[in-house]
């Protein structure tokens, strides 16, 4: 109703406008051309189609011969047919214009749409990661229960007998004082060396935010072969650490740093559990590298296990992929993740007598995104 109304009011209005000419024999085409395109503009082809017939009336009404009549002249039928071909061709241009811009619109609510959408699913994506992430780290330390119960049993079993040790030497009456002071250093040490196990398994297995900090790589492998300590004891897999004495300082997350280099160790030891005992060595090696030109960190983990087949080497860092029997598949991709968002690369190579290697670099220094 409103585009009607605004075909009526422009009509009148270029009628109007039309009487304050000086030639009122002059018709207004341009102004009726102008009622034409201002009403399909606003109300639509409708209403700017009943302006043009408005306009076509008022044409011949007032500005044709014979005047105030609507019977037509002959000689006028020229000047009438090009005002309403002149009439259609703005009509469908402001048409067309308006279905383009009513389209171009549409097409920007959508974008806007998809664009939400996207940032939904990429926020749903990295909150599924996170918790893939930390249900493998839960898998990994189920494998080292046995290794996290030792660890802790044995300091509070030392420091059970040195408190007996200090009871026993006390009521002799003699003064043993020297004895009792290493005793009680010693329970001392060993219940720290607790408290540090259990800090360790309880930050590896905990769900925290990425948390990005300056870290040093030697206390991040000393961690992992604190935790590791008792489960390679009992598999009889000697970890042995190549270290050069400059490491630079990286910046990442601690506990997911800890994820990688303990999955990349227990999947070490897995590979060597068939091997003879005498070759059941692991080796953590760290070096410091320049890459284009900036510090980097390369860090590798190396068995002599069984290794894996060439046609296997392009998909160990898929997910659901494993090599294990009873493998999730997850491991290895979760660290490839977790590396590439630290800005490293993750990769694995066949060593030339038996087993395999895997390195990753972290660049040194300062986060790059």
């Amino acid at each position: 109703m409103l585009g009607y109304g605004v075909a009526f009011l422009s009509v009148t209005a270029t009628l109007l406008m039309a009487r304050f000419q000086l030639d009122l024999q002059a018709a207004p085409v341009s102004l009726f051309l102008c009622a034409i395109m201002f009403t399909a503009w606003v109300g639509g082809v409708k209403p700017g189609l009943l302006a043009m017939a408005l306009s076509l009336l008022s044409f011949k009404y007032y500005f044709l011969t014979p005047v105030h009549s609507l019977a037509l002249d002959s000689g006028e039928i020229p000047r009438l047919v090009v005002f309403a071909l002149a009439g259609v061709f703005v009509l469908a241009i402001t048409g067309a214009q308006k279905r383009g811009e009513e389209k171009l619109r549409q097409t920007g609510r959508e974008l806007q749409t998809n664009i939400e959408d996207l940032n939904r699913t990429q926020h749903e994506l990295h909150k599924a990661q996170a918790e893939l992430a930390h249900m493998t780290r839960l898998t990994t330390m189920g494998e080292l229960t046995a290794s996290i119960a030792h660890e802790v049993n044995q300091p509070l079993t030392a420091v059970v007998n040195n408190a007996n040790a200090c009871l026993d030497l006390l009521p002799k009456g003699a003064p043993h004082l020297e004895e009792v002071r290493d005793a009680l250093t010693e329970i001392v040490d060993d219940a720290d060396r607790a408290s540090a196990v259990i800090a360790r398994v309880r930050q590896l297995a905990r769900k925290a935010p990425f948390e990005r900090t300056l870290l040093n790589l030697r206390d991040v492998i000393t961690d992992v072969c604190a935790l590791a300590r008792y489960e390679s004891a009992s598999r009889r897999v000697t970890i042995r650490t190549e270290l050069t004495e400059e490491l630079p300082l990286v910046s990442g997350d601690r506990v997911q740093l800890h994820q990688v280099l303990l999955n990349l160790v227990v999947n070490g030891m897995d590979a060597m559990n068939t091997v003879e005992e005498s070759r059941r060595v692991l080796i953590i090696c760290g070096r410091r590298e320049i890459r284009d030109g900036a510090p980097e960190v390369w860090l590798s983990v190396q068995d002599s296990g069984t290794g894996f087949k060439p046609e296997e080497m392009d998909r160990l860092f898929e997910a659901f992929y494993s090599t294990k029997p009873q493998g999730m598949g997850m491991g290895l991709a979760i660290c490839r993740s977790i590396v590439e968002a630290h800005g490293g690369r993750l990769r694995a190579t066949a060593n030339d007598d038996r087993g395999a290697t895997f390195q990753f670099t972290l660049p040194a220094g300062s986060w790059r995104e």
